[in-house]
């Protein structure tokens, strides 16, 4: 299965920081085989930290959502939309993008249901033997996301070392739990630094 990003530019003047499981509600809402797709991962949003504790988006910001190459079409439908996020999202046009291989790979917030670091790790690693994959790995920044199920727990990581088939593979998988509330995407890194400071 061939999996691609789809880019949509933005305009929001203010999101909540945790943003995760409202931006997929409002997603879903959209989109109505988003839910159910299990190919389906939402990127998180980045932007500026305001004295408030609000997300500012930047006009160069983008939302991004991982995919089937087949759902590409569908998905263009969200252009023009405006969903109830923050003060309200506007959806402009997307555009496709391929997945590009790398040998290093990094994502913002890996979650595996253990906030213990060791413990972590060594899930991410059994799930990476399982899918194939090398473990070569380092972890950054704790981080936790509240949804109605309770908080989730989690660290960024990086993986190093990738064959392009490798960090295709990885890139199109993910890795451990709420790949549509912005966790486990990974997107290429340039090179090999303290993840903390990657962020």
């Amino acid at each position: 299965m061939s999996v691609v990003d789809i880019s949509f530019e933005v305009r929001c003047e203010r999101l909540p920081r945790d943003h995760g499981y409202v931006l997929f509600r409002a997603l879903a809402d959209a989109i109505d085989w988003l839910e159910g797709d299990d190919s389906v991962g939402v990127h998180p949003l980045h932007g500026s930290t305001s004295t408030g504790g609000a997300l500012l988006l930047g006009r160069r910001a983008r939302l991004l959502i991982r995919m089937s190459s087949a759902r590409a079409e569908q998905a263009m439908a969200l252009s023009g939309r405006r969903l109830e996020v923050g003060n309200g999202l506007e959806i402009g046009p997307g555009r496709v993008r391929e997945l590009m291989p790398h040998a290093t790979v990094h994502s913002h917030f890996v979650s595996t249901g253990s906030s213990d670091e060791t413990e972590f790790l060594g899930r991410a690693a059994a799930e990476l033997r399982q899918a194939g994959l090398p473990e070569r790995m380092i972890s950054g920044r704790a981080h936790a996301m509240d949804t109605p199920g309770g908080t989730m727990h989690g660290f960024s990581l990086m993986l190093h070392g990738l064959t392009p088939a490798q960090s295709l593979a990885v890139q199109a998988r993910g890795l451990g739990e709420g790949r549509k509330l912005g966790c486990g995407i990974f997107v290429p890194h340039k090179s090999i630094v303290a993840v903390g400071d990657a962020e």
